[in-house]
């Protein structure tokens, strides 16, 4: 009799031991279901944040690029110019001075991005092929940088100092008008022409990429 207690004893252990692990374990696949829901939401939100980004970066690009056109025309223009420069009247040389220094930069709308970094959450991107292009996205975009920053250095190690030692801010009016003939000022002109030219070709690379993952996020975003 005691045999059989400590028989049907044992067996309620076993039970109870068989019911406690299906439930962890019923409890663990929950927990796996509810964390890929949550992780599946969030890289929908980070999907719409993306889109929201790109399509402020294209419309920016956009206008660089229409801008920037011009002033290539601009230059060009002025480059023809440049065996007679010092003929000009001092008040078109003043306009003239000032088409080199005037940039239009571009900057992008890359707050989920950092955002994604900075936490951890890119690996949330299902799609394989759309992170490759994301990043692809990104080197265009330090490439771009690099080429703005290069420029600004040029105009302050060398342009706007010899402009401003020939130019009078307050009264808008050209004081050497011998700044024509100076070698490193005509320089100049080609050079900005030759960097807007390679400048635009980024913007229009960088354009081309943010259109490729424009077109990945929809169809990775859902249909509502």
């Amino acid at each position: 009799m005691f045999a059989r207690m400590r028989s049907s004893r044992g067996a309620n252990v076993l039970g109870e031991l068989l019911m406690l692990v299906v439930g962890i374990n019923i409890a663990l696949w929950f927990e796996g279901k509810f964390e890929d829901f949550r992780d599946a939401e969030t890289e929908q939100l980070y999907l719409q944040g993306l889109h929201d980004d790109l399509t402020k970066d294209l419309d920016s690009l956009e206008r660089r690029i229409t801008g920037n056109k011009g002033k290539i025309e601009r230059l060009g223009s002025i480059a023809g110019m440049l065996p007679g420069l010092a003929e000009i009247p001092p008040e078109e040389l003043v306009g003239v001075m000032f088409e080199p220094s005037s940039y239009d930069f571009f900057q992008p709308s890359d707050f989920t991005y950092r955002s994604m970094q900075d936490s951890g959450d890119f690996r949330l991107l299902s799609d394989s092929e759309l992170k490759k292009n994301l990043l692809r996205l990104r080197r265009l975009y330090r490439m771009i940088d690099q080429r703005q920053q290069n420029f600004i250095q040029a105009l302050d190690d060398s342009y706007i100092p010899l402009m401003m030692g020939s130019f009078d801010i307050a009264t808008m009016k050209l004081t050497d008008p011998t700044i024509a003939d100076n070698q490193t000022f005509r320089n100049f002109f080609p050079f900005a022409l030759q960097d807007i030219q390679d400048r635009v070709a980024a913007y229009e690379a960088a354009r081309k990429q943010v259109e490729i993952l424009l077109s990945q996020i929809a169809a990775q975003s859902d249909p509502a």
